[in-house]
C-alpha cells in the first residue's frame, strides 16, 4: 500500500501515465483511420499552426496578468512576468498530477521564491479560484441556457455527465458563499450534516471533517471580505477570465482553420460550449491531465460536427497546443525557477 501511494506521488510515474493513456487513445484515434488522419495534418495551413500554440501561450500571458492583479493587493512590487512564470509553473503541476492537485502547491512555492509571504500567496490563490470558479460556472450556464435543447437531443449520453459536472463545480462556489453567508445552514451541516456523512461512511472523522470546514469557511469569509474592498480589481479580473475562458473554448476553430476545414459561424456557439463541456467532464478523470479521456470525449462530442476523421485530426492539434506544449513550457520554466535563488528582480 505505501509502495502504491509513493508510485502515485511520484511525477515519473504520473507522465508515464500520461503517456500510456495517450497512446492507447492514440492508437484508437489513428488505427482506422490513420492515412486520412495524417494526410489531413500533413496538409494543414502553417500560418494557422503558429496562431494555435500562440494562443495556448496568451491564455497563460492572462493568468499571469490576473495573479499579477490579486498579488499587487498585497504586494505592490510584484511584476507581470513573476505571474507569467507562476502560471506556467502551475499549468505543469496540475498536468502532471491527478486530479491536478498539485498545480496550488507549486504556485506557493514558487511565490515563497518570488518574495510573497506564505499567508498572502495563500490568499491570492483562494481568490483566484473564487473569481475564476464564479466565471467558469457563468460562462457556462449561459452556454448551457443558450444550446440546452440542441445539446441534450444531441448528446443526450455525456449531457448528464456535463451537467452533473455543471452542478459540482457550482454547489462548491455556491455552497461556499452559503455557508459563509446564512449560519443556519453551517449549524445543520456542522451537526446533522456531520452526523449523517459519518453514518453513510462518508465522515470517517467528524473533528476532522467540522476542523477543516472551519478553516475552509474563515479563508472564504476573509477573501470575500477582502474582494469587497477592491471591486475595480474583481471587476478586472472577471473580464480577464472571461477572456481567458473564450480563448481556451475557442481554440478547437482555429484547429479547424488550421487543417482547411470550413467552419459556418452557426458552429462557433457549438464549438464554445462543446470545448467547455468537455471541461466539464474532465472533472471525472483523476488520472494526470485528465489523459485518455479527454481525447476521447473530444472526439466523441466534435465529431457530431466535423465527422470523425476531421474530430480526431483537431483533437490531435488541440491537445498537443494546450497539453504538452504547455507542459513543455511549464516544465522548463520551472527549471529555470527553481535554480533562481531569488526571482524577485
Amino acid at each position: 500500500m505505501k509502495t502504491l501511494k509513493k508510485l502515485l506521488k511520484s511525477y515519473t510515474f504520473n507522465i508515464l501515465l500520461v503517456v500510456i493513456f495517450t497512446g492507447f487513445v492514440l492508437w484508437l484515434t489513428l488505427k482506422d483511420n490513420y492515412k486520412e488522419i495524417l494526410s489531413m495534418l500533413a496538409s494543414a495551413n502553417l500560418g494557422w499552426l503558429l496562431v494555435i500554440p500562440l494562443l495556448a501561450i496568451l491564455y497563460q500571458v492572462i493568468i499571469g496578468w490576473i495573479l499579477r492583479k490579486l498579488t499587487l493587493l498585497s504586494n505592490p512590487h510584484y511584476k507581470l512576468s513573476q505571474g507569467i512564470v507562476n502560471a506556467f509553473v502551475a499549468s505543469f503541476f496540475h498536468g502532471v498530477t491527478p486530479s491536478a492537485s498539485g498545480g496550488q502547491f507549486a504556485q506557493v512555492y514558487i511565490f515563497k521564491k518570488q518574495g510573497v509571504r506564505i499567508s498572502d500567496s495563500a490568499s491570492i490563490l483562494w481568490m483566484d479560484f473564487i473569481i475564476y470558479q464564479a466565471t467558469m460556472v457563468a460562462s457556462v450556464f449561459v452556454l448551457l441556457l443558450l444550446k440546452f435543447t440542441y445539446f441534450y437531443q444531441h448528446y443526450s449520453q455525456f449531457f448528464i455527465l456535463v451537467l452533473v459536472g455543471f452542478c459540482v463545480n457550482g454547489a462548491v462556489i455556491i455552497g461556499l458563499w452559503a455557508l459563509a453567508t446564512f449560519p443556519r445552514i453551517y449549524t445543520w451541516l456542522s451537526t446533522k450534516g456531520l452526523l449523517i456523512g459519518a453514518k453513510l461512511h462518508i465522515v470517517k472523522d467528524k473533528e476532522k471533517a467540522l476542523n477543516n470546514l472551519n478553516i475552509q469557511l474563515e479563508r472564504f469569509g476573509s477573501e470575500i471580505k477582502k474582494l469587497k474592498n477592491h471591486r475595480k480589481t474583481i471587476i478586472q479580473v472577471l473580464i480577464a477570465n472571461s477572456i481567458r475562458l473564450l480563448l481556451y473554448y475557442s481554440i478547437p476553430y482555429f484547429c479547424a482553420l488550421a487543417l482547411n476545414i470550413q467552419v459556418d459561424s452557426s458552429y462557433i456557439l457549438d464549438i464554445l460550449a462543446l470545448s467547455s463541456f468537455v471541461s466539464m467532464i474532465n472533472c471525472f478523470i483523476p488520472i494526470p491531465g485528465a489523459s485518455g479521456g479527454t481525447e476521447a470525449t473530444f472526439i466523441l462530442m466534435f465529431s457530431t460536427i466535423f465527422g470523425s476523421i476531421a474530430a480526431s485530426s483537431i483533437m490531435i492539434l488541440w491537445r498537443i497546443a494546450t497539453y504538452y506544449f504547455v507542459m513543455i513550457l511549464g516544465g522548463l520554466t520551472f527549471i529555470y525557477a527553481k535554480a533562481k535563488p531569488d526571482l524577485v528582480e
